[in-house]
C-alpha cells in the first residue's frame, strides 16, 4: 500500500507543474496479445480491456501523466487431469487473468501540435493489481496481488479537429514476479481518442 500511495504522490506533483500547460485525456479500447509465461497460461488474445490516461504537456512535445487500465484474459481448457494442492483433479478447466494498473508515465512527441500526425514513444512504470484464476469443477485456485510494472509504447495522433485526435498505440506489458502472483507479460494494442483542453 505504501507503493501505491507513492505512485499517487508523484503522479500528482508531475502533473500539477507547468502553470500554463495544456491537458490531455487519452481514452482507449485495449486488446491485449499474451506473450512468454502469460501465453503458456492463456493463448487467446484478449478483447476485453480499456486504458484511461490524464496527461499533461510540461513541454511542447514532453507529456507526463496519469494511466489507469484494466484488461482480462480467458481461456477454456479441455477435460483432463490439472494438479490442485497435493492431488489432481479431472474437469474441464477455466483460466482467468485480470490486470489493473495504475502508472506514471511520460511521453515523448516527434512532431507539434499543428502536423497532420504526431508519433510519441512513451514509458509507464507504477504498480498492477493482478489476479490469476484456474476454476477445476467446484475448486478455484486465486493468486492475487499488486505487483511492479514497466509499461514502453509507441503510437501516433492523427488530429481530427483543433482539440480532438485519433489515436493508436502498442504498448509492451511487463508486470514482476512476486511470492503472490507469477509474471506476465504481453502486447496492448490501444485504439481511441485524445482530447485536448
Amino acid at each position: 500500500m505504501k507503493t501505491l500511495k507513492y505512485i499517487f504522490i508523484l503522479s500528482f506533483t508531475i502533473i500539477a507543474l507547468g502553470v500554463s500547460a495544456q491537458n490531455k485525456t487519452n481514452v482507449h479500447y485495449s486488446m491485449g496479445v499474451p506473450m512468454g509465461d502469460t501465453k503458456d497460461y492463456i493463448g487467446k488474445t484478449s478483447f476485453r480491456g480499456a486504458l484511461f490516461e490524464f496527461e499533461r504537456l510540461v513541454r511542447p512535445n514532453i507529456g507526463v501523466g496519469l494511466q489507469l487500465g484494466w484488461n482480462t484474459f480467458y481461456e477454456a481448457k479441455p477435460r483432463a487431469s490439472y494438479p490442485i494442492d497435493n492431488g489432481a483433479i479431472t474437469s474441464n478447466q477455466y483460466r482467468y487473468l485480470n490486470s489493473v494498473p495504475i502508472q506514471v508515465t511520460g511521453k515523448y512527441y516527434f512532431t507539434s501540435e499543428e502536423s497532420q500526425i504526431r508519433p510519441f514513444v512513451g514509458l509507464g512504470f507504477g504498480t498492477n493489481y493482478m489476479e490469476q484464476r484456474n476454476d477445476n469443477g467446484l475448486f478455484s485456485v486465486v493468486e492475487k496481488g499488486w505487483v511492479m510494472a514497466v509499461t514502453p509504447k509507441a503510437g501516433v495522433l492523427v488530429p481530427l479537429s483543433y482539440s480532438a485526435s485519433f489515436s493508436v498505440s502498442f504498448d509492451y506489458n511487463y508486470t514482476a514476479k512476486s511470492s503472490k502472483v507469477p509474471q506476465q507479460t504481453w502486447m496492448g494494442i490501444n485504439v481511441g481518442f485524445s482530447w485536448d483542453y
